[in-house]
């Protein structure tokens, strides 16, 4: 496991802290009902593809969109920016050979899109009773590197779960053109708060961004480790990381921050 400090030991300097920006995926929500979103999406993609004469098999749409992902990963980690929902449906629509319908594209980036709203994931537990604390002494703000759900749509699932309203600015990475760790995304969410960076905090569960890209821009970090079914933060789960404390649930940010 990384190497942590106690909860004894805080490193940040609570009277120092004016922001707390804070991920959104594995942070703030789990990843929980994937597999009724996954449904969806590709019964969509069946019925556009029954519709244009081309009819596919399940195993087809699942490899394409594993290629797609592969493609999403590798434009994430080297350009530091999350292609859109509609290129990564153009993407698999090309491995499918499909016809290049816009009727069909549009419907499926829509269903890819929209998919988070029918079958929303849960939020993380303690999170909103915490968000509620956190807002009364620190500026909120979300810093999101989004995927096949854009921005606009996150945030609709946070304002059905009553927590959109705890943040002052909101940085979604289609919006940015830009994905952690760059340093803009942290500029944009610090925009909205009226705080340096030294007098902010940011909890995120991937080292290699949320970490790395707050340390680099000179802000104190939290790495959450209280979703256990997150993934993306495997390949640094042996190694030391750079935050100044490590939170293993929302209980803990609250002791962290609020004491």
């Amino acid at each position: 496991m990384p190497e942590s400090t106690s909860l004894s030991e805080n490193r940040i300097p609570k009277e120092r802290v004016k922001a707390v920006t804070i991920d959104f995926w594995n942070t703030l929500y789990d990843s929980s009902n994937g597999d009724g979103r996954t449904h969806d999406r590709h019964e969509t993609i069946l019925r556009n593809a029954a519709r244009l004469n081309a009819p596919l098999e399940e195993a087809a749409v699942k490899a394409a969109q594993k290629e797609a992902w592969e493609y999403f990963n590798k434009v994430w980690r080297e350009e530091q920016r999350t292609p859109s929902t509609r290129r990564m449906v153009e993407y698999f629509w090309q491995r499918l050979a499909l016809s290049a319908d816009e009727q069909a594209l549009q419907e499926v980036t829509l269903a890819f899109e929209e998919g988070i709203v029918k079958h929303p994931p849960s939020l993380l537990p303690n999170v909103k009773e915490v968000l509620a604390r956190l807002s009364e002494k620190y500026y909120l703000a979300l810093i999101s590197d989004t995927a096949f759900s854009p921005g606009r749509v996150l945030k609709r699932v946070m304002e059905a779960d009553g927590i959109a309203e705890y943040f002052s600015m909101m940085s979604f990475s289609d919006e940015t053109g830009v994905s952690k760790p760059h340093a803009h995304a942290y500029e944009v969410a610090l925009s909205g708060t009226r705080c340096q960076a030294h007098e902010c905090v940011h909890i995120g569960d991937i080292e290699r961004t949320d970490i790395a890209g707050a340390k680099e821009y000179g802000m104190f970090a939290i790495l959450f480790a209280g979703d256990p079914h997150a993934r993306m933060n495997d390949e640094h789960k042996d190694l030391p990381t750079q935050a100044d404390m490590r939170a293993e649930s929302w209980s803990d940010i609250a002791h962290i921050l609020l004491g």
